[in-house]
């Protein structure tokens, strides 16, 4: 089954709209300002006023987005959106597509930018534009030091990256940031947002035996969130903790295994793997457990997320 966020109807043939159709196209995110080559998912909005049920998809070029500097210089594009397939959106229906153009466009210079969709429904013929969306590139605040580590792929050849710890503040509330890099940071990998943090705070961090990342930052004034990140940028095991009489911390015991220790496990919905029980304060440093494959998350694809007609 197609992952769309419309009610797909099956429909024989060409549409030809009607003179004046209308065909309402808007667009939004849940954020105006992100880091460059963060994950940038534009909603896109499809209201359907044509009189008649309106086929889409039909062809490679139906949706495209242009992104423009302030200055009115357009951003050059990388690659095309992904192919949704084909759909049928009823008339008098809206319905909305998820797309992440982060990796269509190069969007790595610090800046003001306007996003545009524009729709073609029938190959050639009438098109249907949004109202430009601002959003914001901007440049976080580095907050580890310079560190280039080693790890062995699977093919046994040896690559060399960079964790890159980073801070922004949107909105006067700050957000904490994993950047992952080849050696020379000429090529940005992954941009993981780990969570908002505390100014009076910094997180913690330090690296295992197998290359993995482990950091410990404070969510407020009571809660903390602890993350083991593996060289690829991807989330082994995320878990939120409490302050109960002693801060957590993070400790390595002897087998050079990370764990949290101090403060209480409070199970959440975000947790990796799935939390099933509190967990109690303890003394003693508990190994943490890797995230089994079925636990891990699926790599963020450029496909829309799943919906329903409204």
């Amino acid at each position: 089954m197609k992952r769309i966020s419309l009610i797909v109807a099956a429909l024989v043939g060409w549409i030809v709209l009607p003179a004046g159709a209308q065909v309402d196209v808007r667009i939004s995110t849940t954020q105006e300002q992100f880091l460059p080559a963060e994950s940038l998912e534009v909603a896109v909005k499809i209201g359907n006023f044509t009189g008649a049920p309106l086929k889409l998809g039909t062809h490679p070029h139906w949706i495209a987005f242009t992104v423009e500097r302030s200055d009115g210089g357009v951003v050059n594009k990388v690659s095309e959106p992904a192919d949704v397939g084909e759909f049928t959106l009823q008339q008098s229906t809206t319905g909305t597509l998820r797309f992440d153009i982060a990796p269509q466009f190069a969007l790595q210079q610090p800046g003001t930018y306007r996003i545009t969709a524009t729709l073609t429904p029938i190959d050639g013929r009438e098109t249907f534009a949004s109202a430009p969306l601002l959003v914001e590139i901007i440049n976080g605040v580095r907050l580890n030091e310079d560190r280039t580590f080693g790890f062995q792929k699977p093919d046994g050849s040896m690559e060399y990256r960079k964790f890159i710890l980073q801070q922004a503040n949107f909105l006067k509330h700050l957000r904490l940031y994993l950047r992952v890099t080849d050696a020379n940071e000429s090529q940005t990998l992954k941009v993981l947002q780990l969570g908002p943090m505390v100014t009076f705070e910094p997180p913690r961090w330090v690296m295992d035996r197998q290359s993995h990342l482990h950091v410990l930052h404070q969510l407020g004034p009571d809660n903390f969130r602890y993350h083991d990140i593996d060289p690829d940028g991807e989330i082994r095991v995320r878990q939120t903790w409490r302050f109960s009489g002693r801060r957590p911390e993070l400790r390595v015991n002897e087998s050079g295994q990370i764990a949290v220790v101090g403060g209480v496990r409070r199970p959440d919905r975000s947790d990796l793997p799935v939390a099933t029980a509190p967990e109690a304060a303890g003394s003693e440093a508990r190994p943490v457990p890797p995230a089994s494959e079925s636990s891990r998350p699926s790599q963020k694809t450029n496909a829309p997320a799943t919906g329903t007609t409204r």
